[in-house]
């Protein structure tokens, strides 16, 4: 017997092909693992994006807190504190200033009451100064961490972008063949009970 010819046995085997074949399960198992690596890769992506999302108000505040850079130095300088070092060499300046007024006969002068408040006003202001240089490098560095966050999640959202992008077109692609092995197999059914009877 001949299931491949024309007539009753050879419809019988393409109406036996179109009923029981399934051509379009290739395509619909293709589907499903592009979407399972779909997920896969957004699962890897997502730590990323999250991250880069989460760092959006923080660098919102980041900014808004530096929209007026007077306010912003003042604020700063409002939290200094003389550092340990300083407030010892204060100590040292007087100690030493006062045994050498003393040596020289200057004590009570102006001249000396001068050098020391000066010897104080530099200490003071290099204290001041190496802090604040501090605070601002930490700030800048606190502000590109949160930059860097947020390109690094930019840069997640671009790929899970692509990755979408990629799937729906593979996916589309195989809806399409799986509809199109469909619409065969019923031409099949209908053809080869066609081909059967006449």
């Amino acid at each position: 017997m001949d299931f491949n010819g024309g007539g009753f046995w050879g419809g019988a085997g393409q109406f036996l092909n179109g009923l029981f074949g399934n051509s379009g399960k290739p395509y619909d198992k293709a589907a499903q693992q592009y979407q399972d690596w779909t997920n896969k890769g957004a699962q890897v992506n997502a730590p990323f994006f999250n991250a880069g999302a989460g760092a959006i108000p923080g660098y919102q505040n980041w900014l808004t807190g530096q929209q007026d850079p007077t306010k912003f130095i003042n604020d700063l300088m409002g939290q200094y504190n003389e550092s340990p070092y300083a407030h010892n060499l204060q100590t040292q300046n007087i100690n030493a200033g006062n045994n050498f007024a003393s040596a020289n006969g200057l004590s009570g002068s102006s001249a000396m009451a001068q050098q020391l408040q000066q010897n104080a006003n530099n200490i003071s202001s290099g204290d001041m100064n190496t802090w604040l240089q501090n605070v601002l490098g930490i700030n800048t560095q606190y502000g590109q961490g949160l930059q860097n966050l947020i390109n690094t999640g930019q840069n997640s959202a671009n790929s899970l972008t692509n990755l979408y992008s990629n799937n729906g077109n593979n996916m589309g692609n195989a809806a399409f063949g799986a509809e199109k092995g469909r619409q065969h197999d019923q031409s099949n059914l209908w053809g080869g009970l066609f081909n059967m009877f006449f």
